[in-house]
């Protein structure tokens, strides 16, 4: 209803300004090319990763059988990837004086955000350290009904409103971990199957990069802007747009993987090697997103997992939503 308001705010708008003004804009076809910087402007928590909540923590581990953790200070990370970079081209058609449409193909980096962090210690020694930074780039086509206000001066006004329609990307997570207690190793499915009982593997200067693929949807996008026109062939156009997308993920693969493990059992090392993707198990190289995951499927934890064949987890989603300034160039084709 909020956006069905807006578009009819513009066409109203439009057409008062149309009855008390002429214009010589060109008509017919026209082409825009541009840069874009957006801010965050709706941050909310991040997703989990590999089960474990976006959180800031830091713990003392009380060693005992089992062992137990002590919080000393936790918060939650928020955010949005909708802070960042955006550049396209943007063919458009305007019919008249007031009405036109334009189809922009864009690319989109957006700015790294921290996604998690722990930091645990026994006795003052610190023993974990796991740090998750995430950034996302996308390719998307969006589609907008365009409404200019009449002028007879170089500058030309106009609003939009129009849809976002993801076409190619996806959300990037990198994860830096030294581990010395085992935990980490097994939330992120490195564990191998034949692991002897008892023991857990360490993780050294680890280095793990995933990409998150996401399903099909659909954002919304508005803007006001105006044309300055240099000359009969050429204008520079601005813009203020807000661009919003929620996305949820489809699968996750893993993309690098880099460092040492060690396998210790009762305290002492029996094994060690060095980490990488072609080794890595089935089910830390791809993980599959459902919305509801039950006795079917193959999951972390639960009895019956196969770490040889491809995991599952709860689905889950990221915010792409930003207050940007456009700027670039426009040629019109038209009379």
């Amino acid at each position: 209803m909020k956006k069905i308001t807006i578009i009819a705010s513009i066409l109203a708008i439009t057409c008062f300004y149309s009855a008390n003004a002429q214009d010589d804009y060109n008509k017919g076809f026209y082409l825009k090319a541009g840069g874009s910087y957006f801010l965050k402007v709706t941050p909310v928590e991040f997703p989990a990763i590999g089960g474990q909540p976006a959180r800031d923590r830091v713990f003392n581990i009380i060693p005992g059988n089992p062992p137990t953790q002590q919080t000393v200070s936790e918060s939650t990370i928020t955010g949005s990837f909708g802070e960042g970079w955006k550049a396209g081209i943007t063919p458009g058609y305007r019919f008249n004086r007031i009405i036109g449409v334009e189809v922009g193909l864009n690319y989109y980096k957006s700015r790294s955000q921290d996604m998690m962090r722990q930091r645990g210690s026994i006795g003052g020694n610190e023993v974990l350290n796991l740090h998750n930074t995430g950034h996302v780039r996308a390719f998307d086509i969006s589609p907008a009904l365009v409404a200019h206000i009449p002028s007879d001066g170089p500058i030309k006004p106009y609003a939009k409103v129009g849809i976002i329609i993801p076409i190619g990307g996806y959300l990037e997570i990198a994860t830096d971990v030294n581990d010395r207690t085992g935990s980490i190793a097994e939330s992120m499915h490195m564990v191998p199957a034949n692991l002897p009982p008892g023991s857990t593997m360490v993780l050294s200067n680890v280095k793990r990069v995933d990409r998150i693929k996401a399903n099909p949807t659909v954002g919304f996008q508005s803007a006001v802007g105006f044309d300055w026109m240099l000359n009969d062939r050429i204008s520079i156009y601005a813009e203020l747009e807000y661009r919003n997308i929620s996305v949820g993920g489809k699968k996750k693969e893993l993309h690098e993987l880099s460092g040492e493990y060690t396998i210790v059992n009762n305290g002492q090392p029996i094994a060690n090697g060095s980490l990488s993707t072609d080794a890595a198990s089935e089910s830390s190289k791809l993980v599959n997103y459902h919305k509801t995951i039950g006795e079917g499927n193959n999951v972390a934890g639960w009895e019956g997992f196969d770490p040889n064949k491809p995991a599952d987890e709860l689905r889950s989603y990221i915010n792409i939503g930003g207050l940007g300034v456009n700027l670039g160039i426009k040629i019109p084709f038209g009379n």
